[in-house]
């Protein structure tokens, strides 16, 4: 899936503990270049394509977010960086993922599969779900995921919501749906909840970086829902993209 791979990084233990990481994890070959100034990036950017960039934030001659000053980056980026400071900076600049150092084969494997459905190769593009087929009773009814605000896992039943607030079982696991959905208009923001991204009527920062949200239609009474604490900045970087 990954077939051109840039890494602007200006530490060679660090290039190249990424690209040893990366050979294992990835199992199809890809080339690799690597870039270790801001200038020399924005100036292959500019005459060069790449389906994925690793981006350290501080480079020798400045941060590497003055490349996306120079340069329109279109490929997904993977902030990697030894500084907390930086995540909202790399959200608004084409930012998909931010890995802290040192990072284990875990998390950039999660980093990894976070860019995935965003890369297209040559023609073909994802086909996500576009349509629930729902029975009520001996009557089948077809809904558009365009209609729906929001998924919830209940009791070990994964329940949809349309926007005029109707209710229908789906069948299949929340885990198992959201990768058939597309992310640029719904996010898993918590264990028990899928969102559409038109749903969100209000959003709350509450404790440790959590983030509550209020949606339409309104959930039955008692239920709130918080984007949990290890999806929020993912969760920022997915509404600023």
């Amino acid at each position: 899936m990954f077939k051109k791979i840039l890494i602007v990084e200006d530490e060679n233990w660090a290039s190249e503990s990424l690209l040893e990481k990366l050979d294992q994890l990835i199992a199809t070959k890809f080339q690799s270049t690597i870039i270790t100034t801001v200038r020399e990036a924005a100036d292959w950017l500019l005459k060069n394509e790449v389906d994925l960039i690793f981006m350290d934030v501080q480079l020798g001659d400045g941060l590497s977010f003055e490349i996306f000053d120079q340069v329109k980056v279109q490929a997904p980026v993977i902030f990697t960086t030894a500084f907390e400071d930086y995540a909202l900076k790399a959200f608004q600049n084409q930012g998909y993922a931010y890995l802290l150092k040192p990072y284990d084969d875990d998390e950039l494997q999660q980093a990894l599969d976070k860019v995935a459905p965003f890369i297209v190769q040559e023609t073909k593009k994802i086909q996500y779900k576009t349509r629930f087929l729902v029975r009520y009773g001996m009557r089948l009814k077809s809904i558009p995921t365009t209609e729906i605000a929001y998924f919830m896992a209940e009791d070990k039943i994964l329940y949809g919501y349309t926007k005029d607030g109707d209710q229908f079982i789906v069948d299949d696991t929340i885990t198992g749906l959201v990768s058939r959905l597309d992310p640029t208009f719904f996010f898993q923001v918590n264990r028990k909840f899928i969102i559409q991204i038109d749903a969100i009527v209000d959003m709350l920062k509450v404790a440790r970086n959590r983030i509550r949200l209020q949606l339409q239609p309104p959930l039955p009474a008692g239920i709130e829902v918080i984007v949990s604490e290890d999806k929020s900045s993912d969760f920022q970087m997915w509404l600023d993209r």
